[in-house]
């Protein structure tokens, strides 16, 4: 290996190490409040630690097909204290407005949402409901009289069949023809 592409390598070594603090204090300021107990805070720490060193480790094969010195464990931590003592109050101030932008435009698309889309539905879903409910009660004053007025006219004839038997006889021809659940399991 070339003097030219360990220079290369530790240069790109202590950028890895700055993105890694870039990225460390991106994953602390946006982990979720929930994941602080821990065991999650646990999972999601081993989480990141593997993508950074699966990064790291493909910069590394890109830069020297991975040929790995102790010299590059210094870049990486040189990279790192680089970014923390001079950058990093910079970036963390760009990061809160950033994140107040992106609040500010997720409200907005929830807002947008809730006025076209959501409130529509529901004052359709709310207009078919009464205007079911209106024919229902048209049916009903129109049709009420009429089946007040069959029942008037067929009681005679009801009584005259012996009603209430009818009535049990349909009742276990209809357990027979169509029987419960209950009934089924028992057979």
């Amino acid at each position: 290996m070339t003097l030219d592409v360990q220079f290369q390598t530790f240069f790109a070594m202590m950028i890895a190490g700055s993105m890694i603090a870039v990225q460390l204090d991106v994953y602390q300021r946006c982990l979720p409040d929930k994941a602080r107990s821990k065991w999650p805070q646990a999972f999601l720490d081993l989480c990141f630690w593997i993508v950074q060193a699966m990064l790291v480790f493909y910069v590394l094969y890109i830069m020297n097909d991975g040929d790995f010195r102790f010299y590059i464990f210094l870049a990486i931590i040189l990279g790192f204290f680089v970014y923390w003592q001079t950058v990093r109050p910079l970036f963390l101030r760009l990061l809160e407005v950033i994140l107040k932008v992106v609040d500010h435009i997720y409200r907005i698309v929830l807002k947008i949402f809730y006025l076209f889309l959501l409130i529509p539905v529901v004052w359709l879903y709310k207009g078919v409901k009464q205007l079911l409910i209106i024919i229902y009660k048209c049916f009903r004053l129109l049709f009420d009289p009429f089946v007040s007025l069959l029942r008037f006219l067929l009681r005679p004839l009801y009584q005259a069949v012996g009603g209430e038997r009818v009535v049990a006889f349909v009742k276990r021809l209809w357990r027979r023809v169509f029987p419960k659940k209950d009934e089924e399991d028992k057979q």
